[in-house]
């Protein structure tokens, strides 16, 4: 039940172009442009809101990402202090969902399953507290949202749940200083956030300085997500 209203939910948020006096119950919403190399190779709709399935204050985070090849529809539910409860993920190729992962957060545990037409996956993974953990797909950005973001000079332990694998990896967040990014011509200032994980890759994102998530950059493969206009006020 939790999924089907997960994937209903995504398709209301992302068809509503002018939502009325409920909007300001959206955390954030908007689009990223994705970029290989400069050229652009895909968008990410996304939306943030406040929901009542997850208990009081609780976060629900779906998007659209359109690449060339495929689409995803990811769908996260969080509690209030961003930890996460649910998630589901839908891949699809010619109008057609190719693969789809799904998860459950209880108890200290990960229950994860990834299913494809060849394959079947069901992978159980211990996530004790007081562990920060947080999901991370390769493919969609405005899960950097989620990340805790160490204050200066300091750094954030967590664990990162990569869906697509899937598996548990450590990281850790650490702010690097001030800098600026340009989003629809305008230059605004910002904080920029390390990620690094035990593999020894970088990422590298964004925030402006009132918690508005700006740009994500994978150096490892070459991508930049920046967003298409200014954060809503």
């Amino acid at each position: 039940m939790r999924a089907t209203r997960l994937v209903a939910f995504c398709t209301l948020a992302l068809a509503a172009a002018a939502p009325p006096a409920g909007a300001q119950e959206f955390l954030d919403r908007g689009t990223f442009l994705i970029e290989r190399a400069g050229t652009e190779v895909g968008r990410e709709d996304f939306a943030i809101r406040r929901t009542t399935g997850g208990g009081p204050g609780a976060i629900l985070a779906v998007a659209t990402v359109h690449y060339r090849d495929r689409d995803l529809r990811p769908a996260l539910e969080l509690t209030g202090d961003l930890a996460p409860l649910s998630y589901q993920l839908d891949i699809s190729a010619g109008g057609r969902v190719v693969e789809r992962f799904s998860a459950q957060f209880a108890r200290g545990r990960i229950a994860a399953r990834i299913a494809t037409q060849q394959r079947e996956v069901l992978r159980e993974f211990p996530a004790p507290p007081p562990a920060a953990v947080a999901v991370l797909d390769d493919d969609a950005f405005h899960q950097f949202y989620f990340l805790p973001r160490a204050a200066g000079g300091g750094t954030r332990a967590l664990r990162l749940l990569l869906p697509r694998t899937p598996t548990l990896v450590d990281a850790t967040v650490r702010r690097v200083g001030p800098d600026t990014v340009t989003v629809a011509g305008r230059s605004l200032p910002a904080d920029r956030f390390a990620l690094h994980l035990e593999d020894g890759e970088e990422r590298i994102f964004w925030f402006t300085p009132s918690g508005d998530l700006l740009r994500v950059a994978i150096p490892r493969r070459d991508l930049v997500a920046t967003r298409t206009s200014l954060p809503p006020s």
